[in-house]
């Protein structure tokens, strides 16, 4: 009797996993006006798309899709012909903040965690990176702001992201990327 039990709890805990995960996967693909192909230039989201790596950009997809941590996401850039690809990290209503660490340079840290890489390593920023997102902290007392995003690349070295530019607005995310296989 008691394996029984024990034996459906763990068919609940499972079916209940199942559905969770399953229904974060389901968007509303409604509004997405295009879907368009393009080629990956650049080594920024390294470790998870590289380089000559296909993508498919779903353009319109956030008009109906909230923006999560950890999409792709394609952003035109005012100073840049073509959009980037970057990964959301930080959502409104996000505590931010830098901290200083051990090798002299900065972690962004997104409610009290620091920000990390798709391999799991600490996202690092040289002395200097830091002032732009320094700023932003300051002007929204370490949260980010209603339609106030923070996009960054895979690699903290010389990727054009946030830490450049600062938080960014909704209205300026053409659509979500997925990788090609």
């Amino acid at each position: 009797m008691k394996k029984f039990f024990i034996f459906g709890i763990i068919a609940v805990v499972i079916i209940g996993a199942i559905f969770y995960f399953s229904s974060q996967n389901n968007f509303d693909l409604s509004c997405v006006t295009e879907e368009a192909e393009q080629i990956v230039r650049g080594q920024s989201l390294s470790g998870l798309i590289e380089e000559g790596q296909t993508i498919k950009t779903l353009k319109g997809f956030y008009n109906c899709n909230p923006v999560r941590r950890g999409d792709v996401i394609v952003y035109a850039y005012s100073g840049q012909p073509e959009p980037i690809i970057k990964i959301a990290r930080g959502l409104p209503g996000d505590t931010f903040g830098l901290a200083k660490n051990k090798q002299g340079g900065y972690n962004i840290i997104i409610n009290n965690q620091a920000v990390k890489t798709s391999s799991g390593q600490t996202y690092e920023l040289p002395e200097g990176r830091q002032a732009m997102l320094e700023l932003y902290s300051s002007d929204y007392q370490g949260v980010i702001p209603p339609n106030g995003y923070l996009i960054l690349g895979n690699q903290a070295a010389g990727s054009l992201d946030g830490t450049r530019f600062g938080l960014v607005g909704k209205e300026g995310i053409v659509g979500k990327a997925i990788p090609v296989k």
